[in-house]
This record gives C-alpha cells, sequence and structure tokens, in this order.
C-alpha cells in the first residue's frame, strides 16, 4: 500500500476512460469468432484423426462433419455482425478502412485489433501496444550458455497475436516490405517462426500508426522517404 501511495504522489496519472460502447461490443464479437474458429480447429483435427484411423464408425464422422458445418455457419454469422456493426460508426468504419489497405488485412482483424486496443485511444507510441500485445522483448541473461538470447514475453493480449498471426502469414507473401523483412530475418536466424513474429509486430505498429494519423497504406513509402533523402 506504501508502495503504490509513494508511485500515486510521484508520477502524473491520466484518468481512466471506460472504453466506448461499439469497442466493447466488437471485441466481444471478434473473441467469440476466434473462440468459435479454435474449436473448429480442433473438430478438423479429430477428423483428420479420424479418417485415418482404422475401422472408425460412419456415425462419428458424420457427427464430426455436422458439428463442423454448424461452426461455419455461426462463424459466417458473427462476421456479418462484426461488420454490420462497424458501418454504424463512421469514425471506426474510417479507421478501419484505412487498416484494410494494407494487403492481407481483412475487415474481421481490423475490426478485432481495434477492438481489442479500444481503439488505440489509450495508447500514447506503438512501444505501449506491442507491449500490451506481448510483443515486447525479453533478454535473457541467466548464466553464460544462453546470455543474449532474447524472446517475446506474450505476457499481452493474445487476442491480437491471434489476428495478427494469420494476417502477417498473407502480408509476408503480398506485402514487399514484409516480405523482405521476413526473409532478412529468416536469413539471420533461420527460424521461420521468429521471421514471423517480427512480421506480427511490424504489422501491429503499422495499423496503429495507419488509424492514429489518419493515412492509408502507401505500398511505396519508404522507398520515396529514400529517395527525398537522396535528392
Amino acid at each position: 500500500a506504501k508502495v503504490l501511495a509513494q508511485f500515486g504522489v510521484e508520477r502524473s496519472h491520466k484518468e481512466w476512460q471506460p472504453a466506448k460502447k461499439i469497442y466493447r461490443k466488437m471485441r466481444d464479437l471478434s473473441r467469440y469468432r476466434i473462440q468459435l474458429q479454435e474449436q473448429k480447429t480442433a473438430l478438423s483435427n479429430i477428423a483428420h484423426s479420424k479418417e485415418y484411423s482404422h475401422n472408425i464408425s460412419t456415425d462419428i464422422k458424420q457427427s464430426n462433419k455436422k458439428l463442423i458445418a454448424v461452426l461455419d455457419k455461426e462463424i459466417d454469422k458473427i462476421k456479418s455482425k462484426l461488420e454490420d456493426m462497424v458501418a454504424t460508426d463512421e469514425q471506426v468504419s474510417d479507421c478501419i478502412e484505412k487498416i484494410c489497405t494494407i494487403s492481407g488485412v481483412a475487415i474481421q482483424t481490423a475490426a478485432g485489433l481495434v477492438a481489442e486496443g479500444d481503439g488505440f485511444l489509450s495508447f500514447t507510441n506503438a512501444k505501449q501496444l506491442t507491449s500490451f500485445a506481448g510483443y515486447d522483448v525479453v533478454h535473457n541473461e541467466s548464466g553464460t550458455s544462453i546470455k543474449g538470447q532474447t524472446h517475446i514475453s506474450k505476457k499481452g493480449n493474445r487476442y491480437i497475436r491471434h489476428l495478427l498471426y494469420h494476417a502477417a502469414m498473407s502480408a509476408s507473401k503480398h506485402v514487399p516490405e514484409f516480405k523482405r523483412l521476413r526473409d532478412r530475418i529468416l536469413e539471420r536466424t533461420h527460424i521461420p517462426m521468429k521471421a514471423q513474429v517480427a512480421v506480427q509486430r511490424k504489422l501491429l505498429i503499422l495499423v496503429y500508426t495507419l488509424c492514429k494519423k489518419d493515412q492509408e497504406y502507401e505500398p511505396d513509402y519508404f522507398n520515396k522517404k529514400i529517395a527525398q533523402a537522396e535528392a
């Protein structure tokens, strides 16, 4: 209690503000869609195992297919509801449209990221957001054999990381900026997941920047900056 009191006296703090109602509703829908998708993945894995198992009853296989079909139907409903909700707020819709100018980022991903970050209103810089999402780098200096090794903390918002996982896979194929980053990290570390995480982190920072600056993504932005500097 003493430490908390001292912390409150020594530093200036912003007054807490609840998230906008639309962000809370969007977040609930986005998380539910992810949870349903995870259940579908689990059922798909079961279907795959049953397909290659010996003498499995057709009733089990049919039951599994029915469950997957039901989940597909519900996932589509949630996607539609999320898109309809985005359309009800002009400011939110405009922010998400700008994020979707990044190739590989769908409206469900953009809406989920904006909702999880409460519109990014409480973040003053990208570093705070990456830490919130669990992309902050942790240095491991215990002993000498592993001194210098680093990894991301993963102590943040898992839903943001889930949304970025699939978006980064697509972006690293279709966006030259992210493809170069992935290839550079992969060449240096020879660890595909590490390269993919680097793309996820950079993509999150880009999403934050576009939303904060109210700008669309420019694929040749960095090349133009380099050309201007050389001119």
